[in-house]
C-alpha cells in the first residue's frame, strides 16, 4: 500500500494517539495540531492526503478552520472528514456548508474509522490523479493552441505572400499584351486603380474592388494571339473581316480564364469577354448591352476611357470639363448611365477619382 499523509487536527492528544494506534500496520504519515490555527500552520509546510477535523477546539475551532482551509486551497482540496461527539443536525449542515465531505461520530468506533478513512483516502488519491490529468491536459491544450497559432499566422503570411506574388505576376503579365507600345505596364496599372476607386465607390467590397484592379490589368491577354499588324491597329481603320479578327482577342483571352471557381479569375474572364461591349448594345464582340454587361466589364469600360483621357496630360481644368463631356456624352450609349451618374454627381468626385488615376 502507497504512503498517505493524514493530518489530525484535536485538542485531545488521546484522540489521536488512538487514530495513530489503530493503523500502525498501515504505511501512513500523520500530521498532528491541537487547534485549528495549527491544522492551518501544518499546510503552509505539507498538504495531506486527508484531513481529520474537530469541531470543538480551543483558540480556532473546526467551523473557523473550515473557512480558511476553502480560501487557501480553492480546487486543489483534499477530503475534510469531521470528528465530533454531537449528533445534532445543525452541526452537521454547517460543516457541510463549510466543505466537509464526510463525518467520524466519536468515541470512535475502530471498523467505522477503518472504513471512513480508507474511503476518503481512496477519494483523495482518485482527486490527485484527476487534478495531474487536468493539469497535463491544460498543458497539452495549450502547447496545440499555441501551435495552432504559430499555424495560422504563418498561414495568413503565406497568404499575404501570395497575394503579393499574385499582383506582381499581373503586373507582369500584363505588360505582354502591350508589347512594344510607350509605358504599358504603367497604362494598364492605373486603369485598375481606377477601375478599383469606381468599384468602391458603388459599394462594392474591398477584396472585390482590389480584384478588379488586378483583373483589369489582364483585360487584352488575348491580344497576344494576334498579328502583330492587328495588334496595334485602330479597330476603326480595320475592314469588317479584320473588325472581326481584331475583336476575337476578347474570346481568346476570357477562354484562358473561364470555368474557375477563383473570383479574381471569374473576374478576369468576364472583363477580357466584355471589354469591348457598349451599354445599347452595339459593341463587341458579342453585342451585349445594359445589365447583360458584368459590372465588372461595364466599370473598367469607363475608368479605361478615363485613364486614356488623363493621358493627353492637360490642364487640370481642361481635363476635368473633357471628362464631364465623354461621360456625359457617352451614358447610356458606351457606359452605363448609373454609374456615370455617380462619377458625376459633383465635382469633388470626378476629381478625387482623377487624384487616384494619375
Amino acid at each position: 500500500m502507497s504512503t498517505h499523509t493524514i493530518l489530525i487536527v484535536d485538542d485531545e492528544p488521546a484522540n489521536r494517539k488512538t487514530i495513530i494506534r489503530q493503523f500502525e500496520e498501515y504505511d501512513y504519515h500523520f500530521m498532528e495540531a491541537g487547534n485549528g490555527q495549527e491544522g492551518l500552520d501544518a499546510l503552509q509546510e505539507c498538504m495531506p492526503d486527508l484531513i481529520l477535523l474537530d469541531i470543538r477546539m480551543p483558540v480556532k475551532d473546526g467551523f473557523g478552520f473550515l473557512e480558511q482551509y476553502n480560501d487557501m486551497q480553492g480546487r486543489n482540496r483534499v477530503p475534510v472528514c469531521v470528528m465530533t461527539g454531537m449528533g445534532d443536525s445543525q452541526t452537521r449542515l454547517q460543516s457541510v456548508s463549510l466543505g466537509a465531505d464526510d463525518f467520524i461520530a466519536k468515541p470512535f468506533d475502530p471498523i467505522e474509522l477503518e472504513t471512513r478513512i480508507t474511503s476518503l483516502l481512496r477519494i483523495s488519491s482518485f482527486q490527485r490523479d484527476m487534478l495531474m490529468l487536468n493539469a497535463d491536459l491544460e498543458k497539452r491544450v495549450k502547447l496545440r493552441t499555441t501551435k495552432l497559432q504559430q499555424a495560422l499566422e504563418e498561414l495568413e503570411e503565406s497568404k499575404r505572400k501570395n497575394f503579393r506574388a499574385y499582383r506582381e505576376m499581373i503586373n507582369r503579365i500584363s505588360g505582354l499584351s502591350s508589347l512594344n507600345q510607350p509605358s504599358p505596364t504603367r497604362m494598364s496599372n492605373r486603369v485598375g486603380v481606377c477601375a478599383a476607386a469606381i468599384a468602391w465607390l458603388l459599394g462594392l467590397p474591398a477584396d472585390t474592388s482590389e480584384n478588379i484592379a488586378l483583373a483589369s490589368q489582364l483585360h487584352d491577354i488575348g491580344m497576344l494571339a494576334l498579328p502583330e499588324r492587328l495588334r496595334f491597329s485602330d479597330p476603326d481603320s480595320l475592314n469588317p473581316i479584320e473588325r472581326k479578327l481584331y475583336f476575337r482577342h476578347a474570346l481568346i483571352g476570357s477562354q484562358l480564364f473561364a470555368e474557375s471557381d477563383i473570383p479574381l479569375l471569374q473576374l478576369a474572364h468576364n472583363i477580357c469577354a466584355s471589354h469591348h461591349e457598349h451599354f445599347d448594345g452595339t459593341g463587341f464582340p458579342n453585342g451585349l448591352r445594359s445589365l447583360d454587361i458584368p459590372l465588372e466589364a461595364r466599370v473598367f469600360a469607363i475608368a479605361c476611357a478615363i485613364v486614356t483621357e488623363l493621358q493627353r496630360e492637360e490642364p487640370r481644368a481642361a481635363a476635368l470639363q473633357n471628362l464631364h463631356v465623354l461621360l456625359t456624352q457617352s451614358a447610356g450609349r458606351q457606359f452605363d448611365p448609373e454609374i456615370v451618374a455617380l462619377l458625376l454627381q459633383s465635382d469633388e468626385t470626378l476629381e478625387n477619382l482623377i487624384d487616384q488615376c494619375v
